[in-house]
């Protein structure tokens, strides 16, 4: 029983001393003037005072920021005095209103921690009037002016030079991309065919250009007019004359619109060629021209004749 009247007795000191402390807290809101016309601006004064073991941990102003037609402008920092075993805290904030009316301005809460514990302080709520502004019958409202224009210079135009070159580069890189595309979709070029005459034409006026068996390159020489006439044989009328033996090619042109008055020289070639290269045959020195020359007749008489689409003449 003694133990519990100690305890209560204990609790009750503490609850008297922080009672005790935190009646010493104040806290409370001044105004310069509550009376005011549109536009003004006027200062809103917040003090705060406690004991030197008291902190102050926080102030919410939301619900001052929140009140319509009036904005805080200004806010300076706290200025803390200390007097005896108080501190003085204040700190002003500069408030216009931007229309005519009543207003409040709202109690503002304070937290305070104190021996461990945190408490909230409101401020006093103080009543604003607003007025509209009177006019003096001595003034008069100006008409209104028109805006002083600047001359232009290329900056005010920065913005359509932008969207004129980007809209360039996309249309270019639209096309280009469109152009690739063409190019692969787009059917390959024509091949073009040289008439198997043309072909054997070149070739031997290029040999005889060459001089090879006047310089006593016969082989040589043999060998690149035989190859000359079995690449036109092989063109000209779809055989195997490359990889073929003379007989083979002789035995081939009787299945083909072959010219058998050629056949004799046409061996005749083919034969002596084969006897330069494999034998080592000399032959005389006219020959060499000759052949040349008869291989040349060969491919003319030979070659490919145009077919000529006569058209009929009507009589107007």
């Amino acid at each position: 029983m003694k133990f519990q009247i100690k305890y209560i007795t204990i609790v009750l000191l503490l609850f008297v001393s922080i009672y005790a402390n935190a009646q010493s807290v104040s806290v409370r809101a001044e105004v310069d003037s509550t009376t005011m016309v549109i536009g003004d601006k006027f200062k809103l004064h917040l003090v705060a005072t406690y004991p030197q073991n008291a902190a102050l941990e926080s102030i919410d102003l939301t619900a001052l920021k929140e009140i319509e037609n009036v904005d805080i402008e200004e806010e300076t920092d706290w200025d803390s005095t200390t007097i005896g075993r108080e501190v003085l805290l204040k700190k002003d904030l500069t408030l216009q209103v931007w229309d005519s009316g009543y207003y409040w301005i709202p109690e503002i809460p304070f937290v305070l921690a104190q021996n461990g514990v945190s408490n909230v302080f409101k401020t006093n709520s103080i009543p604003i009037t607003v007025g509209a502004v009177i006019l003096q019958d001595s003034v008069q409202l100006a008409d209104i002016k028109d805006i002083i224009r600047e001359k232009a210079n290329w900056e005010d135009y920065l913005f359509l030079i932008v969207a004129f070159g980007l809209i360039c580069l996309a249309v270019l890189g639209y096309y280009l991309w469109k152009r690739k595309q063409d190019l692969k979709t787009a059917p390959p070029p024509p091949e073009i065919i040289i008439p198997a005459h043309e072909i054997a034409l070149t070739a031997l006026t290029q040999l005889k250009g060459e001089k090879l068996w006047q310089q006593g390159d016969i082989k040589t020489y043999q060998s690149r007019l035989t190859y000359i006439i079995r690449e036109y044989l092989e063109n000209r009328y779809e055989i195997p004359a490359l990889e073929s033996t003379t007989d083979e090619i002789l035995r081939s042109l009787k299945k083909v619109d072959f010219d058998s008055s050629w056949k004799d020289k046409l061996q005749n070639i083919l034969q002596v060629a084969d006897l330069v290269k494999f034998a080592k045959a000399k032959p005389p020195a006219d020959f060499h021209d000759r052949v040349l020359q008869e291989a040349e007749d060969f491919v003319i008489a030979t070659k490919v004749k145009p077919i000529i689409i006569e058209e009929e003449k009507t009589e107007a």
